[in-house]
C-alpha cells in the first residue's frame, strides 16, 4: 500500500512538471483572414483559441494574428508564415523559439531579471536573439532577412557569422546569398546627414537627386585642348550639427 503512494506520487510530480514546463500560447486578436495548421489542413483561427508548440500560422493580406506566449506577444503581420517551434517555461527561466519561413513578425520580449530569458527568431538566413526588448523581424528568400530594432538590444548572426549587437536605428540585414550580413551602417544615411538649404540650394539638391556623384566633378577644359576631358571635384563644406546629448 504505502509502494502504491509513492508510485502514484512520483506519477503526480512528473506529470506536474511535464504541464508546467510548457508555456502557454494564446491567440489574442484576429484581424482579417488568418489560419493555422494541424496535421495536413489549414484551420481558420480566432480568437481565444490555444495552440501546440509546432503548429504554423498564416496570415492573408492585410491580417493580422498577435499571440500571447507566456508573458511574451507576438505580432504576425500581413501574409506571414511562421510557427512556435519550442516554448519551455520553468521558474527561474523562458525559452521561446519562433521559426519565421516567409512575411514578418514583430516581437514584444517581457524583461524580469529574475529570470533567464532566450527568445529567438529563426529564419533559414539568420536568427535574432533577445532578452527583453521589441524588435521587427522580416524574412524574404529574395532579399534575406532584416532585424529592426524598436527598443533594447538584439544579437544578429548569421549561419557563418558571429553574432552583432543592435541597438538604436542600426539594422541587422543578412543577405540570402551573402555569407556574411551587411554593415549595421548600411541605410543609416537618413539618420547622419541631413542637407538644409542654408548651405545647398534647391537647384543642387535636385541635381544630386538626378545625377548623384556625377555631380561632384565637372569638365575642365570642356573636352578639348589642354586640361580637356579631364575633372576635378568640386569643393564642399559640410557643417556637423549633432544633437544635444540631453
Amino acid at each position: 500500500m504505502k509502494k502504491s503512494h509513492i508510485v502514484c506520487s512520483i506519477v503526480f510530480a512528473l506529470v506536474f512538471a511535464a504541464s508546467s514546463a510548457f508555456a502557454e500560447i494564446r491567440v489574442v486578436s484576429v484581424k482579417g483572414t488568418a489560419a493555422y495548421k494541424t496535421g495536413q489542413q489549414w484551420v481558420p483561427l480566432n480568437a481565444g483559441a490555444a495552440l501546440a508548440v509546432g503548429t504554423r500560422v498564416s496570415t492573408g493580406v492585410r491580417s493580422t494574428v498577435e499571440l500571447r506566449i507566456n508573458r511574451h506577444t507576438v505580432t504576425v503581420q500581413p501574409l506571414t508564415i511562421m510557427k512556435v517551434t519550442e516554448s519551455v517555461e520553468r521558474p527561474g527561466s523562458s525559452t521561446t523559439n519562433i521559426g519565421l519561413r516567409r512575411g514578418s513578425v514583430r516581437t514584444r520580449v517581457a524583461s524580469d531579471a529574475r529570470v533567464k530569458t532566450v527568445f529567438k527568431v529563426s529564419t533559414p538566413v539568420a536568427t535574432s536573439s533577445v532578452r527583453g526588448t521589441e524588435q521587427v523581424v522580416v524574412y524574404s528568400p529574395t532579399f534575406g532577412m532584416r532585424v529592426i530594432v524598436l527598443s533594447g538590444v538584439v544579437e544578429g548572426s548569421g549561419l557563418n557569422s558571429a553574432g552583432k549587437l543592435i541597438s538604436g536605428n542600426l539594422e541587422f540585414w543578412q543577405k540570402y546569398a551573402s555569407p556574411v550580413p551587411e554593415s549595421l551602417m548600411t541605410g543609416m544615411e537618413d539618420f547622419l546627414t541631413q542637407t538644409g538649404s542654408l548651405f545647398v540650394t534647391l537647384d543642387e539638391e535636385t541635381a544630386f537627386e538626378l545625377f548623384g556623384e556625377d555631380f561632384l566633378n565637372y569638365d575642365m577644359g570642356g573636352g578639348t585642348g589642354q586640361g580637356g576631358g579631364q575633372s576635378a571635384p568640386v569643393p564642399v563644406n559640410i557643417f556637423l550639427i549633432w544633437p544635444n546629448p540631453q
